[in-house]
């Protein structure tokens, strides 16, 4: 029992986010053991008891029915939005794994040699209490609550993240250099595809040597932790001539009922990896285009309040800009304003189950010169929400 307890200390020690269930939690770097309490159906139901922690079974899923109000999509249907398979365990008090892959998106073979729909294969070895190491395709340690909660509770994600891919195939540290404070250092292949793939809209690239993604991550915890933080910098070079700068940062206030999360997300790339500004130019020439040259900038707040244990509260605002330096119709040529309002009710509270009623818009502005046209899109959306602990 103590050999458990210990290794599920050393988990949560090396864990990503702090949150409680009240709150979306995170999973997507390190182990993401962030519910070990919650009751197991093979617990509940066959009253079977775990004696081992080497093996945690977890389906993640998120169905809604969405009513659009405007735009492409005006209208109503039901959605499976997210199902997710996920392993994870620890051997022993040195050796752990995970493993989770995406059940509702077709596999496409890449040049990693993992399917796409693969998040994350990687196996942990914990050296001792203050560093950890783990290698495979991971979840790299990125900052950013919205970029690290679990993809089943985000209802729409910043236009940042969305053209953001954090699973990558790379090694990465970690150091715990106070209690409740560490760092990570990744080392990955900034791309799971070949340049020419990717890239494939500018023939022109050329692939370099030796790509490489560095990312340096502190996870912190401050004033008994009240104050969390989620603040990373990453370089990726994946082309000649050609590099990234991703600055992401999150800070978290923790009360009693109450909770408030900011988020700054900044990136400057000499080759538009995020593509959100390659798009829209395609879109407005009726071609193919790379752009150069690009930066974006997104801020997202959110104010989460809890009432009661089973009920659950949450506004969210965000405010994100696109430009292209050198193409003067595409110089901060992009303004999107996202906002959410939800309210969840939690019915068992040793499940991490929800059921979520929420308004969900977006209204992107765009600058005259470039071409394109302003839109809206708004929607309800009644979701149940649902991290299964299956064994």
């Amino acid at each position: 029992m103590k050999k458990g307890l210990r290794n599920i200390t050393l988990a949560a020690l090396f864990g990503v986010c702090h949150a409680t269930g009240a709150y979306a939690q995170g999973t997507n770097a390190g182990l993401g053991l962030e519910n070990e309490q919650t009751l197991s159906l093979s617990e509940r139901i066959f009253k079977l008891e775990k004696h081992k922690d080497a093996l945690n079974v977890y389906l993640n899923m998120h169905t809604s029915y969405q009513e659009h109000f405007n735009g492409e999509d005006e209208g109503g249907s039901f959605v499976g939005r997210q199902l997710r398979l996920e392993f994870v365990g620890h051997i022993d008090k040195h050796w752990g794994y995970r493993m989770r892959y995406r059940m509702n998106r077709p596999s496409k073979a890449q040049s990693d040699n993992f399917g796409s729909s693969i998040d994350i294969m990687m196996a942990r070895y914990t050296f001792n209490e203050r560093f950890s190491l783990e290698a495979g395709k991971l979840g790299v340690a990125l900052g950013g609550y919205e970029y690290d909660y679990n993809p089943i509770q985000v209802l729409e994600f910043c236009d940042f993240l969305n053209g953001i891919d954090g699973f990558h195939i790379g090694v990465q540290g970690n150091y715990m250099f106070t209690k409740n404070n560490y760092v990570s250092l990744g080392l990955y292949n900034p791309n799971n595809n070949s340049i020419t793939e990717y890239y494939k809209e500018d023939p022109t690239v050329e692939k370099t040597k030796h790509p490489l993604g560095v990312a340096v991550n502190w996870t912190g915890s401050l004033f008994g932790g009240k104050v969390e933080t989620l603040w990373s910098y990453s370089h990726i070079h994946e082309a000649k001539k050609a590099h990234g700068n991703f600055l992401m940062l999150g800070t978290r206030v923790n009360l009693k009922k109450w909770q408030f999360v900011l988020d700054y997300y900044g990136g400057w790339e000499d080759l538009d990896h995020n593509k959100t500004v390659s798009a829209d130019m395609s879109k407005m020439e009726d071609a193919d285009i790379l752009a150069r040259d690009v930066s974006y900038n997104s801020f997202v707040g959110e104010v989460y309040y809890k009432p009661t244990p089973h009920w659950n509260c949450f506004v969210r605002g965000s405010i994100e800009s696109a430009s292209a330096k050198d193409n003067p119709a595409f110089h901060n040529y992009r303004k999107s304003y996202g906002y959410q309002a939800a309210v969840q009710w939690i019915p068992d509270l040793t499940q991490d189950a929800r059921l979520s009623l929420a308004y969900i818009g977006k209204k992107v502005d765009y600058k005259k010169e470039c071409g394109l046209e302003d839109y809206n899109r708004d929607r309800i959306e009644l979701s149940l929400i649902y991290r299964i602990k299956v064994y």
